[in-house]
């Protein structure tokens, strides 16, 4: 029987010749996430400033295995005011990730806002939605939104909302 580190290096040189390159999680297995987040708020001004929120979501990743969550979001804010700036929401999404096996995800989201201003600013928010991913398998979302709101005033800027969608 292989022990796990060298079981962990096998995968990631299979992930290395399959042409797959760095990711922020390797996950072989299961993962379960019961998130609930009652009340989150970021607040930036300046330039070139980025705000990310993750609530049970899978980003930057490589899966084998099954991912389930379970996120429930009463309140998030995200403010931001200058130039050149990123803001990103993500709730029980599947971003910028390869998936081998099944992900499973759950969201219920009461309030949500994002608000910016300012020049050449980008804001995103992926409810429940996969984006810029490689899934082989199943990816099953189930999400209840309501109050969803994006705001932005200023010259250039760039919006974005993804809610139970594939992108």
């Amino acid at each position: 029987m292989m022990k796990k580190t060298t079981l962990s290096a096998t995968f990631a040189a299979l992930f290395a010749v399959a042409g797959y390159t760095h990711a922020d999680s390797t996950v072989i297995g299961s993962v379960e996430t019961d998130a609930r987040v009652y009340s989150a708020t970021q607040n930036q001004s300046g330039l070139l400033n980025k705000q990310d929120a993750s609530f049970g979501s899978v980003n930057d990743s490589e899966v084998i295995g099954a991912v389930k969550t379970d996120v429930d979001v009463f309140r998030a804010t995200q403010r931001q005011s200058g130039l050149l700036n990123r803001q990103e929401l993500n709730v029980g999404s599947v971003r910028d990730s390869r998936v081998i096996g099944a992900v499973d995800t759950k969201v219920r989201v009461d309030s949500v806002a994002q608000s910016q201003s300012g020049l050449l600013n980008s804001q995103k928010a992926n409810i429940g939605s996969v984006n810029d991913s490689n899934v082989i398998g199943k990816v099953t979302t189930k999400v209840y939104a309501r109050n969803i709101r994006q705001n932005q005033s200023g010259l250039l800027n760039r919006q974005k909302m993804s809610i139970g969608s594939v992108d």
